[in-house]
This record gives structure tokens, C-alpha cells and sequence, in this order.
């Protein structure tokens, strides 16, 4: 028994290894590989659907105004961009920060979920955003993200394609070379997003 014991611990401990260095040769690729090179301009197309972007925000009066006044910069056309804040359950000034924007731009749309409906975690909060979105394609950018002004031509190109069903954005570390722990940190964020 002690036999098969070790056994399936050293068999255990060996598919953990090799899971471990598989994500790290997916981390490492992900942060060398594609440098400076721009795929979302794919044979010159450029595809323009109608984009929704989701954003679940509880209790974020801290970023959330840093994100919207970021998505009214992006790039991607005003008439072709639904911004749908779901501000769910928030007991801060969350709501109230995201009713100042849509009250200045057409294009973001606030939903206030109750303490009764709302307060169940961020996929419950997305599904409510989804049955009001308009948009043939929708995105979903955490309350505290920063993106990056082109950032939805560079998601939906993808989806000229029929066959593509899904896309991630490569995530970056802005403090990334600032110390060896943040390089590690950029490491497992982008290793861990392409693994998964």
C-alpha cells in the first residue's frame, strides 16, 4: 500500500511539473513572440461592426470614472459603440459616477441592479447587461481595466472570420520592467490568459 502510495504521489507531483513548464513555454512565447506586430489590420479589411461593451461594476467609485472617461478617447466609431455600465448593488458612488457620463454621452447606458437583484457576482451582473445589448458584437472590460484606445478594432477584426466565436485581449502589465516581481507577475498574467 505505502508502495502505491508513493507511486501515485511521484506520478501526481510529475503531471504538475510538466503542466507547470507547458505554462511557462506558452508565458514566455506570449511575451516574445508577437512584439510589434499588428494582427487586427488583417489583409487591409477593416471590419466595423456594432460593438457593446459590458462593464460590472460593484462598488468601484474609485476606477470606474478612470474607464469611462477612457472609453469616450477609444477610437472605434461613437455611432457603432453601445457602453452599457450594469452597476450592480453598489452601496458606494459608483452609480452615481456612471449617471454623470451617460447624462454626457448618448452612448453609455447605466442599469442599476437593486441589493434584491443584484450583488450575485460579475457573471449574474453581465447576464443582465447582455439582454439589453444591442451591439452584433459584445466585450466585457472589468471596472478597473485601462484599455488601450484601439482596443475594440483590435478585438473585432477577428470576427470578419465566421468562424471565430471568441476573442481575449493580450493583457499587459504597465509597470511591467519596473522590478523583478512585476516582470514575474507579467509572466503568470499573460502566461495564465494563454494557457487558458
Amino acid at each position: 500500500m505505502v508502495v502505491f502510495l508513493y507511486f501515485a504521489f511521484a506520478l501526481l507531483v510529475s503531471v504538475m511539473l510538466v503542466y507547470l513548464m507547458r505554462h511557462y513555454v506558452f508565458s514566455l512565447s506570449a511575451l516574445y513572440y508577437s512584439k510589434g506586430q499588428h494582427h487586427y489590420m488583417r489583409h487591409g479589411i477593416r471590419y466595423r461592426p456594432t460593438v457593446s461593451i459590458l462593464i460590472p461594476a460593484r462598488n468601484e467609485e474609485v476606477v470606474i470614472g478612470t474607464l469611462l472617461q477612457r472609453v469616450t478617447e477609444l477610437s472605434y466609431p461613437k455611432d457603432k459603440l453601445e457602453i452599457i455600465v450594469i452597476n450592480d448593488a453598489s452601496t458606494d458612488q459608483t452609480g452615481r459616477i456612471a449617471d454623470e457620463f451617460s447624462k454626457m454621452y448618448d452612448n453609455i447606458k447605466v442599469l442599476h441592479r437593486s441589493l434584491q437583484k443584484g450583488g450575485k457576482g460579475k457573471s449574474d451582473a453581465l447576464n443582465e447587461g447582455l439582454k439589453h445589448a444591442l451591439g452584433e458584437i459584445v466585450l466585457c472590460f472589468d471596472a478597473d481595466y485601462y484599455p488601450q484606445l484601439d482596443i475594440v478594432e483590435k478585438l473585432v477584426a477577428y470576427f470578419i472570420d465566421p468562424e471565430v466565436g471568441a476573442v481575449q485581449g493580450r493583457v499587459t502589465v504597465q509597470n511591467e520592467s519596473a522590478s523583478l516581481v512585476t516582470r514575474l507577475v507579467a509572466l503568470e498574467r499573460i502566461g495564465g490568459y494563454r494557457v487558458d
